[in-house]
C-alpha cells in the first residue's frame, strides 16, 4: 500500500475516534451543582418549602460522583447539621443512576430541577447563598422572620397602638419575640395574638412596664381558643413591652423536641375589641415527638 495512502488511513481512523469521543454527552453537566428545595410532595403530604424560614430548609448538592442532601439539626437549636450521602454510579438523559442501581429520575424546567420517584415529586431551585447557612451554626441567628432579632427589650418591634397588624413567626429555641409601643393613662388597649393556620402554636403574652415589672399576663382566650388576647387600662403614660412566647417555654425551658413552631399576627388597638373565631376544643397536653421527616423516604 503506498504510503501516502496509509498516513490517509491513519489520519481517517484519528479524525473517526474524536469524532466518536465528541459524540459522547456529559449529562452530569446539566444537573450537577448546589439546590434549595421550594416543593416536595412525599407520601402524598405536600410541603411547600419556599414559604418557610431557612432553618427548615431542605439542601441538595449534587456531584458528578455524590449526591449530598442538608437538612439542620432536627430540632434546630444544634449548633450542627445532618448530611445524607448516596453514591453516583452515572447519569443519562433523564436518570441519576446510584451505586446501588436505584434511579432517580429528573428533568428541567423554567430553571426548576425536578426530582422524581414514583409518586414522589421535589422541585429544587440553584442554592446561591454560602453554606452552611449562618443559623444552622448558631441558633441565636435564626431568621424566623423580617423582625428578627427581637429577642430583648433593646432589640423590640416598636409596634403602633393603632390598629395595625405585624406578622411574625415563633421558631423554637425558647424563642421570644418581644414588642414595645407608647401607652397613655387612663386609655384601655387590647393586645391580641393569632396563630395563623393549624400550626398548633399555643402562645402567651406578658406584658412590662419599665426595666421588667410585669403589668399583666394572658395564655388563653378562653378554654377553647388557645390565643392569647390582654385587654388592659394603662395607669400611667410611658413605653410599655410585651412578650410573646409559647406557653410549653414555660413549664419546660429548654426542651424543643415536640415544639411547635408557625407564623402569628400581633396587633395593639385603643378603639375596639377585635374580632376572633374560636377553634374547636383544645386540651392542652404534651405533644409526641413527630415521625422522622418525610423526605428521607424520597432517596430509598
Amino acid at each position: 500500500m503506498p504510503q501516502g495512502l496509509n498516513k490517509s488511513c491513519f489520519l481517517f481512523l484519528v479524525l473517526l475516534m474524536v469524532s466518536c469521543e465528541d459524540a459522547v454527552i456529559d449529562y452530569a453537566s446539566d444537573i450537577v451543582g448546589a439546590y434549595i428545595v421550594e416543593t416536595a410532595n412525599i407520601d402524598g403530604g405536600y410541603t411547600d418549602y419556599s414559604i418557610l424560614p431557612l432553618e427548615q430548609a431542605l439542601i441538595i448538592d449534587i456531584g458528578s460522583s455524590d449526591f449530598l442532601s442538608y437538612t439542620n439539626a432536627i430540632n434546630l437549636c444544634d449548633s450542627s447539621y445532618i448530611i445524607d450521602t448516596l453514591e453516583i454510579d452515572s447519569f443519562t438523559d433523564t436518570a441519576i443512576v446510584f451505586r446501588d442501581d436505584t434511579r432517580l429520575y429528573y428533568s428541567i424546567e423554567d430553571e426548576q430541577l425536578i426530582l422524581w420517584n414514583g409518586d414522589d415529586m421535589m422541585t429544587l431551585v440553584e442554592y446561591t447563598t454560602s453554606f452552611p447557612p449562618a443559623s444552622w451554626r448558631d441558633p441565636a441567628l435564626l431568621t424566623n422572620d423580617t423582625y428578627e432579632p427581637d429577642s430583648s427589650i433593646s432589640l423590640a418591634s416598636r409596634i403602633s397602638a393603632a390598629g395595625a397588624v405585624q406578622s411574625h413567626y415563633s421558631a423554637v429555641c425558647d424563642d421570644e419575640d418581644y414588642f414595645i409601643f407608647e401607652a397613655l393613662d387612663s386609655t384601655t388597649y387590647v393586645i391580641e395574638v393569632n396563630a395563623v393556620g393549624s400550626t398548633g402554636l399555643d402562645l402567651t403574652i406578658s406584658l412590662y412596664f419599665g426595666q421588667g415589672d410585669l403589668v399583666d399576663f394572658n395564655d388563653d382566650q378562653s378554654t377553647t381558643d388557645v390565643d392569647p388576647k390582654l385587654e388592659w387600662t394603662c395607669e400611667g403614660t410611658g413605653e410599655y413591652y410585651f412578650i410573646v412566647k409559647k406557653y410549653w417555654d414555660y413549664l419546660d425551658p429548654g426542651n424543643s423536641e415536640d415544639d411547635k413552631r408557625g407564623a402569628y399576627t400581633v396587633q395593639v388597638d385603643v378603639t375596639k375589641d377585635l374580632l376572633n373565631t374560636s377553634p374547636q376544643n383544645v386540651i392542652k397536653k404534651h405533644r409526641p415527638i413527630p415521625n422522622a421527616r418525610r423526605y428521607a423516604t424520597f432517596f430509598d
